[in-house]
């Protein structure tokens, strides 16, 4: 997981753009930037790795009462923030672990036996 911001008034070292780390297609984080949605959707796709279709979620105000989550893919999430009006305190989510071919961990399943615990029967 790549954890990151896109620069605006503040700078990015070089080796650190949105552009440079989109290439890894790795699943990323940004803060700070949903202010800039179609600039960095734009840099993730110039990164190589990502496509159009890759899965996007916006969540604002993450933990709080009045959190929102917005799905969408980076050719269509800028439509949707700015229909929204989402202009700060939201979290930018890439990857293809938002998308429906990955599956959910098995880790805490009642069914799931683990070094832990023995799976529930049943």
């Amino acid at each position: 997981v790549i954890i990151t911001r896109h620069a605006g008034r503040t700078p990015v070292p070089e080796g650190e753009t949105l552009r440079k780390l989109a290439s890894h297609g790795s699943t990323m984080c940004i803060f700070l930037s949903v202010q800039m949605i179609a600039d960095v959707m734009a840099e993730l796709l110039a990164g190589g790795a990502y496509t159009p279709d890759t899965p996007v979620a916006i969540v604002q105000k993450a933990s709080w009462p009045d959190q929102r989550i917005f799905r969408g893919t980076i050719g269509t999430i800028a439509k949707i923030v700015q229909a929204e009006g989402i202009d700060r305190t939201a979290m930018i989510m890439v990857g293809g672990f938002l998308g429906d071919e990955y599956e959910l961990s098995r880790l805490y399943a009642d069914d799931f036996t683990h070094g832990f615990r023995e799976a529930k029967k049943g």
